[in-house]
């Protein structure tokens, strides 16, 4: 789950952050207006589509093909190593926290206290 990477990199930071905290769900409608995918199709067109971009992106040569997807994913890759593991641990803590453990206690005893 690297959505604390990809939300705020695709929708911008406070966009992003707010899409995490809320946990709003978006329409394929609102997700094609936010820019987060390119298409909205109806199910049955899906496949024929599908199979259009590949035949499309195959056509071309496979060294252009091979060096512009890196290209694009570079930023994702330095991404995932500088903050994947800190932002899984913090998911980890939050699950942990707020289920109880058996003993009729809740998570983690509140640091406030």
């Amino acid at each position: 789950d690297i959505v604390h990477i990809l939300w705020p990199h695709l929708l911008g930071l406070n966009r992003g952050r707010y899409f995490l905290l809320t946990g709003q769900k978006s329409e394929a409608s609102e997700a094609l207006d936010l820019g987060l995918v390119g298409e909205v199709l109806p199910p049955e067109e899906l496949n024929a589509r599908a199979w259009a971009h590949a035949e499309s992106i195959i056509a071309k040569p496979e060294l252009t093909v091979r060096l512009t997807r890196e290209l694009f994913l570079q930023p994702f890759k330095r991404m995932l190593l500088d903050d994947l593991g800190y932002g899984l641990a913090m998911e980890g803590l939050g699950l942990v926290a707020s289920r109880p453990f058996g003993d009729g206690s809740e998570g983690f005893v509140d640091a406030r206290a």
